[in-house]
């Protein structure tokens, strides 16, 4: 009897850690009011009766699916992945998002590969796209190169891939002054992504790309209002880490 109230005890206090440090401020967002941008033949995006998920099923030049509203001082979180093995390329975001030549892309591909002359390396690549940008085709940004793309952060190596089938969660955080992204799922264990700050940022859409890259879904996805640790990867708090050990303590104490 006194273990199983020590555990509901402890229990509690996890949960309340848990509302302590969480936002109050979730909303969903519904796909259905979304649009397509780029060319129409670069992509098919399939949404969700209910408007919580869409999936994005051609292999082709990049294909943007994007928010009608701006976004500033905003957290973003939900879900994505490939729901396939037969390719390797690249799926990602964009935020601040004020048409095709005004934007910042991130974008995360599974394996090294060269096409027409430029290197997509495996991993993540943070740009901001301007005029001058030619993002209908696939040659300027499978390089992150040329007119119009300036490279703000990288993290590329043989273990930093997407992984088959597999499904990640997602952190953005975008304030007026820095952009956090963040990764949870497969052998990413809530790992900070990027971290920027000293930004000069504009509000603006957000929304989700893919480039030669198809069957893959995004969902259940909510943005917060945010005015500080925006997209941040926490710490654990005090209260939990007390919680753990007294967890801990009492399976020790009350072992038979």
């Amino acid at each position: 009897m006194k273990a199983n109230f020590f555990k509901t005890a402890v229990a509690g206090l996890i949960l309340s850690a848990s509302a302590i440090t969480s936002q109050a401020y979730a909303g969903a967002i519904d796909l259905n009011s979304w649009s397509q941008h780029g060319s129409a033949s670069n992509g098919n995006w399939t949404v969700a009766p209910d408007g919580s998920s869409v999936v994005q099923s051609i292999n082709g030049n990049p294909t943007f699916f994007v928010s009608p509203d701006s976004f500033i001082n905003k957290e973003f979180t939900g879900s994505f992945g490939v729901e396939t093995s037969s390719d390797d390329d690249f799926v990602g975001f964009v935020f601040g998002y004020n048409g095709l030549d005004d934007f910042y892309l991130f974008d995360w591909k599974q394996g090294t590969q060269t096409v027409n002359g430029q290197v997509g390396y495996e991993g993540f690549t943070l740009s901001k796209i301007s005029a001058g940008a030619n993002v209908s085709s696939v040659t300027n940004l499978w390089g992150h190169n040329g007119p119009g793309i300036e490279v703000l952060a990288s993290d590329y190596g043989n273990d930093r891939g997407w992984a088959d089938n597999t499904v990640y969660e997602f952190t953005l955080g975008y304030t007026d002054t820095e952009i956090n992204i963040g990764i949870n799922g497969g052998s990413f264990v809530n790992e900070q992504i990027f971290s920027i700050s000293g930004l000069n940022n504009q509000a603006g859409s957000f929304g989700f790309y893919n480039m030669s890259q198809a069957t893959v879904r995004y969902s259940g996805f909510e943005e917060d209002t945010c005015t500080e640790n925006c997209g941040n990867v926490p710490e654990p708090s005090t209260i939990a880490i007390f919680a753990l050990g007294l967890m801990g303590i009492g399976a020790r104490r009350f072992k038979k």
